[in-house]
């Protein structure tokens, strides 16, 4: 009987072997076989299934501002905000001081985001990743590096809603902002080549800004600005958002501070914005003003307020 025992537990043990090896002698077998062969088509069906739900990427799904939340490496440049919009206003802005890449036309082709500059000029991105506002990108501005960022406004819900923005609602960083950007660029190239203007476009650096800054600022509490200007109504320089682009001409480095009180931007994009182009207004008396120093002779050439004749 213990032979026996063995023998059919041994039967037992080695039958499911026997049934595929020869599925002829052991039917079941083929049931085994048909609902593994079932089991796969049907997940093969799900995973084409969820591959056809996918949402295909829009332009629209990149309409917004973008901050940037983590680097796939601290090599290289860091691109801390995007700006994407359906109109010709979108722009790349790089870390504090540096050049702002601006763009007048974005386009999504299935992965690729397409942005094409002033000059129609196409760089091309990769989308790695898009989901819950988190937006993963290379190859940005040709940096082949991965960056993701996150949307912090969202322009498909209406435009950005314009605020009113002074030196005590605002960062620091906006107080003094050097403009750096093709918009400027442009401008000195059109001075150059159309009008025949000899004034070339200068990037400023931080202490030639303070420089300039410190003359105005001298300028506007010594007495000279009384003297020069009659009773002007300016108010005091640390009221004001300042602005700088400097050029040279015939030798000299001159720059040129806009100045205002108050302008109307959404907060969280008010640094990119004035770092692309100097924010002009048409009147508001003295919440307005412009001052031209020339850093080479160290003094204030003009300064004027808006109603000035």
């Amino acid at each position: 009987m213990k032979t026996k025992r063995s023998f059919i537990a041994f039967r037992d043990a080695y039958t499911p072997f026997k049934r595929i090896a020869n599925p002829l002698k052991h039917p079941g077998c083929l049931r085994v076989k048909q609902t593994k062969f079932s089991s796969y088509i049907i997940l093969l069906i799900c995973i084409l299934f969820l591959s056809s739900c996918k949402k295909e990427i829009v332009s629209e799904d990149i309409y917004g501002v973008w901050v940037m939340q983590k680097q796939s490496t601290e090599d290289g440049p860091q691109y801390n905000k995007l700006l994407m919009d359906k109109g010709d206003y979108n722009w790349i802005d790089p870390v504090v001081n540096d050049t702002i890449f601006y763009f007048k036309k974005v386009a999504v082709n299935g992965d690729t985001l397409l942005l094409t500059d002033g000059l129609n000029h196409p760089s091309i991105c990769i989308i790695k990743e898009l989901h819950d506002s988190v937006l993963t990108l290379s190859n940005i501005a040709g940096f082949d590096k991965e960056i993701t960022y996150k949307k912090v406004l969202d322009f498909n819900n209406g435009p950005f809603p314009p605020e009113t923005c002074n030196v005590s609602n605002i960062s620091k960083d906006s107080l003094d902002v050097i403009v750096k950007s093709f918009l400027v660029w442009d401008y000195f190239k059109y001075l150059n080549e159309e009008l025949k203007e000899e004034k070339f476009y200068h990037s400023l650096t931080k202490a030639e800004m303070i420089q300039a800054r410190e003359l105005l600022r001298q300028y506007m509490t010594d007495g000279s600005l009384e003297k020069n200007h009659g009773n002007n109504d300016a108010y005091p320089l640390d009221q004001y958002i300042r602005q700088y682009v400097s050029y040279t001409e015939k030798g000299h480095l001159y720059v040129r501070i806009t100045l205002n009180k108050y302008i109307y931007l959404n907060k969280s994009i008010a640094y990119t914005a004035l770092k692309q182009d100097v924010y002009d207004m048409q009147d508001g008396g003295p919440i307005h003003a412009e001052a031209d120093i020339d850093l080479t002779a160290k003094k204030v050439i003009s300064f004027i307020t808006n109603g000035e004749a």
